[in-house]
């Protein structure tokens, strides 16, 4: 008996693998033939899509000729659009530089102003002093 097992399996053993076997390529074939089906359905169903809004549009325009010279009309204002908001962009950075400098230069001549200011009340406070003492010199003679 120990050498029956050496030579290899059983007939049995033999009958239940080959089964499995077929069984495996039967479930392959049945899963490649699916994977087919499903991808001719996913083409019909977007062969259909396309035939559906062809539809839509002939229906709507008239013609797929009308419908795509809207869209090139449509391409054509966006990319107008999107240069004017390009401008727009560059005018408004130029703008904000601008505002910057305006800003400096006022409180620039903000500083200015408070010190000529303070120039002209020292001044006035002198002249003041200067009335002052003529005005009592006068009064000494």
């Amino acid at each position: 008996m120990a050498n029956e097992q050496v030579k290899g399996f059983s007939t049995n053993a033999k009958t239940f693998i080959l089964i499995l076997l077929f069984i495996n390529i039967a479930f392959a074939v049945k899963m490649i033939n699916k994977y087919y089906s499903m991808k001719d359905v996913g083409y019909t169903r977007e062969k259909t899509f396309k035939e559906q809004t062809t539809k839509r549009i002939m229906r709507a325009f008239a013609s797929v000729e009308e419908a795509n010279a809207i869209v090139n009309e449509i391409k054509a204002d966006k990319e107008k659009a999107e240069k004017a908001a390009n401008a727009l962009a560059v005018r408004e950075r130029e703008l904000n530089r601008k505002n910057k400098e305006m800003e400096d230069a006022v409180a620039f001549l903000e500083s200015e102003k408070a010190k000529l200011q303070g120039e002209i009340w020292a001044l006035e406070d002198q002249l003041l002093m200067a009335r002052q003492t003529i005005s009592e010199l006068r009064k000494e003679k």
